[in-house]
């Protein structure tokens, strides 16, 4: 196998969820909100070259919340202060804040339902947690946003100025070329990328060329169209030189090194990356020092320097390990989860105060009509107050009943989501522990290999790097895998085993991935098998199952089981 083959890299795209300022007139503002939006723009300026001063004036912004009252401003200080967060790794806080700026925006827009403006940050906030997914890899979800954003963008047509639906739209297509780009989908993301650079001719914003001249550069690298990629790449890093954008330099100088390494020019990428590294420690961020710090490691494993790669691999694990793990993930579904149950209950709460109200118009009407029956007629008094208790007895019935009934169907929601809660945490904590392993011993088994060929005075040393690698392996990860799935999915082996006793323990533990609905892209990267030999798996599970016909679905066969 080449060196170039063996050597992985992630890229780091460029997803655009860019804030806009000075929506509202200066002289239209009172002094705390004048005071708050000079302090974001200082921030704005900074994002991109210091997040320690951005996140400052973000900070002295964010100090005037409780005394502003637009909701356009509010929302623009909490995207920033999620921006910021976002870049420097902090992911927990950046949703945290994300959706603490969703739920203002929703709450204002139940009370304006017309209001555009409100209409087009609920885009910008769709936008940002979309991108807050492709960080997190959950690409399906984060479409499911932009596809949302897509619906308000249509629906505000001619409403708003072309050049804000403009900007809001070409966000849009990037991102959602981005998603393809992560799926593999070159040519899908090549068309929405050039509809966003479409886009951005009304709006002229060379912040976001830079950024598509990036992504595109990226499609072509996939698409092993080298000469290419490196030809949109400079042009991305001329661009962001001249504004001074070094996060923009650092992704960018990252994704040049890649190039650099499928052409075989492995010094000169260490040395793009190095670049990278040093742009993104001055920032201060955290979500391109990764990427760096990874390739720095793979790149010296591939030029033979395995102290620099495990000094860099280090330092990689380390950083990764606080952004990436297990907990943060769970933490934002938790976010996520309390986002909706709170809109939930806020919308169930509108519902009985219109119900009220309802109720108190038709008793307000009765009394006025009972007022003029008494006049016309005494005799009808009795009769009149004997069917207004039946009818006020009945709706008490009626309504006792449908609160009932919602109770009943809230409590099997809440169970239901509760289920779905645990899935999503087994299933991240799987993925995140098996494929720390598989990585561990990656590096173990390459530096095994290797240990030949350096003398024997070095290979002691070589082998207790092997050691310290393995003494970081858990060793239990499918029993703890099985232990958590067992307390989820309490029937399902003992069940399984009465109806299928002769299922081989590996046919048993692709049965449970397969029960989490888990796909077969993943559970070849967890057990390090190819995508046709889960395929086979698969099928030969099918027989042994008893599985006839491709009407059966075998993922629905093992949920029923």
């Amino acid at each position: 196998m080449s060196p170039v083959m063996k050597f992985v890299l992630c890229l780091l795209i460029s997803t655009l969820s860019l804030t806009t300022f000075g929506q509202t007139e200066t002289n239209a503002l009172s002094k705390s909100e004048q005071t708050a939006q000079i302090q974001l723009k200082k921030a704005e300026k900074y994002i991109n070259n210091n997040l320690d001063s951005a996140f400052y004036f973000a900070k002295k912004a964010a100090q005037k919340l409780h005394e502003l009252s637009k909701v356009e401003l509010k929302a623009e200080i909490l995207f920033m202060l999620g921006d910021i967060y976002k870049s420097k790794g902090q992911l927990v806080i950046a949703s945290n804040k994300y959706y603490e700026a969703k739920k203002l925006i929703d709450n204002a827009a139940l009370e304006s339902p017309n209001n555009q403006g409100l209409k087009l940050l609920k885009v910008d906030i769709l936008v940002k947690i979309g991108s807050l997914n492709i960080q997190l890899q959950n690409f399906e979800k984060s479409l499911g946003f932009y596809e949302e954003a897509l619906k308000v963008v249509e629906k505000l047509g001619s409403k708003v100025p072309k050049a804000k639906l403009a900007k809001r739209k070409l966000k849009l297509y990037n991102n959602i070329a981005v998603v393809s780009l992560n799926q593999k989908d070159f040519e899908t993301a090549l068309i929405y990328f050039q509809n966003a650079l479409e886009s951005n001719q009304i709006v002229n914003d060379l912040g976001i060329q830079s950024s598509l001249l990036n992504n595109i550069g990226i499609c072509y690298l996939e698409k092993k169209e080298f000469d290419l990629a490196s030809h949109y790449f400079q042009q991305s890093l001329k661009i962001r030189k001249a504004n001074s954008d070094k996060q923009g330099q650092a992704q960018v100088l990252n994704n040049i090194g890649k190039n650099e390494v499928f052409k075989g020019h492995f010094q000169l990428a260490s040395d793009y990356f190095s670049k990278a590294l040093a742009l993104s420690r001055e920032i201060g961020s955290k979500e391109s020092a990764l990427i760096s710090l990874q390739s720095l490691s793979l790149v010296q494993d591939t030029m033979g320097n395995y102290q620099a790669s495990l000094r860099y691999f280090r330092d990689y694990k380390t950083l990764n390990d606080s952004i990436f793990n297990a907990e943060n993930r769970i933490a934002i579904v938790q976010l996520e989860e309390n986002y909706k149950r709170e809109n939930e209950k806020k919308i169930y709460e509108l519902k009985l105060q219109k119900n009220e109200a309802e109720r108190l118009k038709l008793r307000f009407r009765n009394f006025t009509l009972l007022g003029i029956l008494v006049l016309m007629l005494l005799s009808a008094l009795l009769f009149i107050i004997v069917m207004r208790g039946r009818i006020k007895n009945a709706k008490f019935e009626e309504e006792k009943l449908k609160l009932e009934r919602e109770k009943l169907e809230l409590e099997h929601r809440t169970l239901q989501e509760s289920l779905e809660f645990k899935e999503r945490e087994l299933t991240a904590n799987a993925l995140y522990l098996l494929k720390n392993n598989e990585l561990i011993t990656k590096i173990s088994d390459n530096l095994l290999k290797a240990m030949s060929s350096f003398d024997k005075e070095n290979q002691q040393a070589i082998r207790e790097i092997i050691s310290e690698l393995r003494a970081n392996q858990n060793n239990n990860v499918w029993d703890e895998f099985e232990m958590h799935f067992t307390k989820v999915h309490a029937q399902f082996y003992p069940a399984l085993q009465e109806r299928f006793p002769n299922l081989t323990s590996n046919e048993k533990k692709l049965c449970a991935f397969l029960r989490l609905n888990m796909s077969t892209k993943d559970i070849s990267a967890i057990t390090q098998q190819s995508v046709n030999s889960i395929t086979v798996a698969r099928s030969r599970l099918r027989k042994k199952l008893n599985i006839e016909g491709e009407d059966v679905h075998l993922v629905n066969f093992l949920m029923s089981i």
